[in-house]
């Protein structure tokens, strides 16, 4: 279609019906990620505008909305928090500072040590150290405060 020529309804219509079921390059064999998905997708609307599109850790611009209890079957507003991209990844570190995504974590790579360690290291919580992470002042002091004490 060129550039500035509008699309009739009828071509609009044979678009969408295109992309339907199985042809949609988002088809999953017809299931969800999340059970009740039309229930998770109204409580992350509540979610995010109850944030006002903010981090709940850090602060900064949050398009993802987390499960506290892990569960994604349960989602009650007050089991869900709306995060940034950074700080999702942090909650989903095993002990070891591996993602369950399976990739370690920056912090782990350069350091051998996740950022939940570093958290009972300092005695703060994770969200305290994804804060950190994100502060170039405090990073600076976190990874000379980590290389006195790994000796890197």
């Amino acid at each position: 279609m060129l550039r500035g020529t509008k699309m009739s309804e009828k071509a609009k219509e044979k678009m969408r019906l295109i992309k339907i079921g199985k042809n949609n390059p988002r088809w999953n064999d017809g299931n969800s990620e999340y059970p009740n998905h039309a229930e998770f997708k109204r409580a992350r609307i509540e979610i995010l505008k109850r944030s006002k599109g903010k981090c709940e850790i850090c602060g900064k611009p949050a398009k993802i909305v987390h499960h506290i209890d892990g569960n994604k079957n349960n989602h009650n507003l007050s089991n869900l928090i709306a995060v940034c991209f950074e700080c999702h990844e942090a909650l989903h570190c095993d002990n070891n500072g591996k993602s369950i995504r399976g990739r370690p974590t920056k912090y782990k790579l350069a350091f051998g040590i996740s950022q939940k360690e570093m958290a009972k290291m300092f005695d703060v919580t994770t969200a305290t150290i994804c804060n950190w992470i994100k502060n170039p002042k405090k990073k600076l002091w976190l990874e000379n405060e980590l290389k006195k004490v790994i000796k890197i």
